[in-house]
């Protein structure tokens, strides 16, 4: 009975263990693409546009803000220099402010994408800041389309 006891304990454990490896594994992959968004960005992508060379250099907080959760290291930088440099409009103007652009890149991993989203929620009558939080999901189970 001891033998049986044993051999379903090692069983579980092995489980466990294979699970929590994985589990770090993932982590660790997420993190990696976190750190490669922010060197893409980083001294490379202004933040203001309006504030000359010292526009490249990002706050640790707002990069980290911009980058966490992709899982595609370009697209939050490239969204975001399109959103602040692409006439993407929000309403009346076209000038965003940097804190609204991370808002709605944050973590995406397909730029075009989400500036479509946005696009498309305002023209179908969105305030700004509500076409933001609708299209700022990952979540593919999330309908962002503008019904039609």
């Amino acid at each position: 009975m001891n033998f049986l006891t044993t051999k379903n304990t090692v069983k579980v454990l092995s489980a466990i263990s294979l699970i929590f490896s994985v589990n770090i594994s993932q982590n660790a992959s997420a993190t990696e693409h976190e750190k490669m968004c922010k060197e893409h960005i980083q001294n490379k992508i202004a933040w203001d546009t309006s504030d000359g060379a010292g526009a490249y250099k990002w706050e640790d907080a707002n990069l980290e803000n911009l980058c966490k959760g992709t899982k595609t290291p370009e697209e939050p930088g490239e969204c975001f220099h399109k959103v602040m440099t692409g006439h993407i409009k929000w309403g009346d103007s076209d000038k965003w402010e940097w804190k609204n652009a991370i808002a709605l890149c944050a973590g995406t991993d397909d730029a075009d994408e989400k500036i479509a989203c946005f696009e498309g929620r305002i023209k179908a009558g969105e305030k700004w800041d509500a076409a933001i939080f609708q299209c700022k999901s990952n979540n593919s189970g999330l309908n962002n389309k503008v019904p039609e």
